[in-house]
């Protein structure tokens, strides 16, 4: 027998809370009528960018005026042109702060102005525009307009194999369809410590959850966290430093530097590499070369707090001459590596800290503040967040032979013995400056001996262990067991970790996990 259904549906939200709905009679047919109630529980999904993946602004500039802005090729490109002065004067740690004006994605449910409140302006759209846009549509079940959400991604998961993840249960994504997921972006000025940007997503996370709760009392008291290479490091440090890991149920880090990378070390020394045109004109924008980048990196603890740290290892930084063989740091690489000065392989050059030094006069002054970084920026951080995961962490990590990165780095002897007029002891090799060898890219170093002047050229050598481009295998997978899950992918470059299809399935499998740990919080619905 036919039967008339009526279909109540949300038509909107009032202030208060409460929910007005508007009835739809459909003619009489022997359909099943299905209604989806919107939930009140709320999780948001924090995302949590890279180094260099905030817009910046002026500081307490009016209007806001950005000085880096990634909305796309042709806002980065203008870096490429600017020289270390430039670079030094306006990439200031102390000048700059968030610019929450950039460029928004389109493709979701939500409005320009929801997705601007939710952070997403303040993240370089030209990494993440797209990826954002994908974890909202895939968390939406409330909005008919999305490709996602209940018509089959997240209950897929049920019926694929996720890498290094048990298959999903019907139970699991229920579960999940009873809580609201709105994706969030926080930012943070990444010339600043991560420290500092810790204290800001402290902030941001508490100002999330409370607007949840006071604009429609809707309960909303815990966040899960996604972060993209040195955005795990902030969130580590919020969570486990600043002990804020109740407020989190979980956390995916997307590869992250865990415990360094020698890359770091690389570009100090030799600039940023890139490959293909967007790698070469990120490479450009970032800094092509020591002087560019010392100039701003060697100023900005955030940065170097990229740079191995102990728990990296041992013995990654190499100099070979010949048979004779130097491998550091021996057991410390603040002491060992960063803060050595006037030497050709020491981190930084102390004569390109501040290019506006141009008579060279704060020299000594501007290498003591560069080792107060080193000493109470750089290695109090590493050693605070070393071995330390949110309980419920999962990772994943590039391992691919086609995206080399630097596990080790290798300064090697290419002077021919003729022309070098004899051997050098060691020792007197170590302990020279030298200068930049246009002709090979390498550093010159003259020694003179007896009225004999000996010449050697040292050359870096290429990336030399599997990994992204950027992040080596050995600080992709250090967490290891610490956490629930820490997963190898092959084909995926650090920059577009999350433009792959293989890892945002994995993020959104890991999300829908973690949601599960609501059993026995106030986010739990009691039965």
């Amino acid at each position: 027998m036919a039967t008339q259904f009526e279909r109540i549906i949300p038509a909107k939200i009032a202030d208060d809370g409460s929910i007005h709905y508007t009835s739809i009679t459909s003619p009489p047919d022997n359909s099943t009528a299905v209604c989806y109630m919107v939930p009140q529980r709320i999780i948001p999904v924090v995302f949590v960018p890279g180094v260099m993946g905030t817009n910046l602004a002026r500081k307490n500039a009016n209007p806001p005026e950005p000085v880096w802005l990634l909305d796309g090729p042709g806002t980065a490109l203008p870096w490429a042109k600017q020289g270390a002065a430039t670079r030094k004067r306006v990439l200031n740690p102390g000048t700059t702060e968030v610019f929450r004006r950039g460029k928004i994605s389109s493709g979701t449910a939500q409005t320009e102005d929801e997705l601007r409140r939710r952070g997403w302006g303040e993240v370089a759209y030209m990494s993440y525009g797209e990826w954002l846009a994908w974890l909202e549509n895939a968390l939406d079940d409330v909005h008919e307009a999305t490709d996602y959400g209940r018509k089959g991604l997240r209950e897929s998961l049920c019926h694929i194999v996720t890498p290094g993840l048990e298959k999903l249960v019907f139970d699991e994504v229920a579960l999940s369809y009873k809580y609201q997921f709105p994706v969030h972006a926080v930012g943070y000025n990444w010339l600043q410590s991560n420290a500092v940007s810790a204290e800001r997503l402290k902030t941001r996370i508490d100002e999330i959850t409370a607007w949840y709760r006071e604009k429609f009392h809707w309960q909303c008291d815990k966040v899960i966290l996604v972060t993209h290479s040195m955005g795990g490091l902030v969130a580590r440090y919020y969570s486990e430093v600043l002990g804020m890991r109740d407020k989190v149920l979980g956390i995916v880090h997307g590869v992250m530097p865990a415990t360094g990378a020698a890359a770091a070390y690389k570009r100090m020394k030799a600039g940023t590499e890139g490959t293909g045109i967007s790698g070469v004109l990120a490479a450009l924008a970032v800094g092509p070369n020591a002087s560019t980048m010392t100039a701003v990196v060697g100023n900005a603890p955030g940065p170097l707090q990229l740079l191995p740290s102990r728990d990296y290892g041992m013995g990654w930084l190499m100099i070979r001459d010949g048979e004779r063989f130097v491998a550091l740091p021996e057991s410390d690489p603040y002491s060992e590596i960063y803060t050595v000065r006037g030497t050709w392989w020491g981190l930084c050059d102390d004569l390109l800290l501040d290019p506006l030094d141009i008579g060279k006069k704060t020299v000594d002054q501007d290498w003591r503040n560069f080792e107060r970084l080193i000493r109470n920026k750089v290695r109090k951080f590493h050693d605070a967040i070393s071995g330390k995961y949110h309980a419920n962490t999962y990772v994943f990590y590039g391992d691919d032979e086609k995206h080399q990165a630097y596990g080790n780095v290798m300064w090697t002897q290419h002077t021919p013995p003729l022309l070098r007029g004899g051997v050098p002891a060691i020792a007197d090799l170590l302990g020279k400056r030298g200068k930049d060898d246009p002709a090979s890219g390498g550093r010159l170093i003259a020694i003179t001996q007896n009225e004999t002047t000996m010449v050697s050229t040292f050359v870096l050598g290429d990336a030399d262990e599997h990994g992204d481009g950027t992040v080596p295998v050995r600080s992709g997978r250090a967490p290891g067991q610490r956490v629930r899950a820490c997963v190898a992918f092959a084909g995926i470059d650090h920059e577009g970790a999350y433009k792959d299809d293989a890892t945002r399935r994995f993020t959104l499998h890991a999300i829908t996990r973690i949601a599960q740990s609501v059993k026995g919080t106030a986010l739990d619905y009691k039965t």
